[in-house]
């Protein structure tokens, strides 16, 4: 089912997942492409950390899809902001809503 927040979703991702693949008679892992050009959301958003004496501030970054695309933990994106910025990112623990999907991600990429 088709999420009704998908009107607003403007970013896309391409989904890459490790494979098994035979070559020559020999298996090796290797990534590859599952779905391109699927349209998300990802977001960011801050936490505060108050159990230490000097309250922190940590970054948190989330990822919003429909609820029928396929993606599962481990898996990698490379999100296309709509301002064309590319992203890539670590899919984590995922919840799954009647039409759509929420999962917390970690940039792979290094400031």
């Amino acid at each position: 089912m088709r999420s009704p927040l998908e009107r607003l979703w403007k970013d896309r991702m391409d989904i890459y997942r490790w494979e098994e693949v035979v070559v020559n008679k020999v298996t090796k892992s290797k990534e590859e492409l599952q779905h391109s050009n699927v349209k998300c959301h990802y977001s960011q958003g801050s936490l505060t950390d108050t159990g230490e004496e000097v309250p922190t501030l940590k970054n948190s970054h989330m990822l919003f899809c429909s609820a029928d695309t396929d993606i599962l933990e481990g898996d990698k994106v490379i999100v296309t902001q709509r301002n064309g910025k590319k992203v890539t990112l670590t899919v984590g623990e995922g919840f799954a809503y009647f039409s759509n999907m929420q999962f917390s991600v970690k940039r792979d990429d290094t400031a």
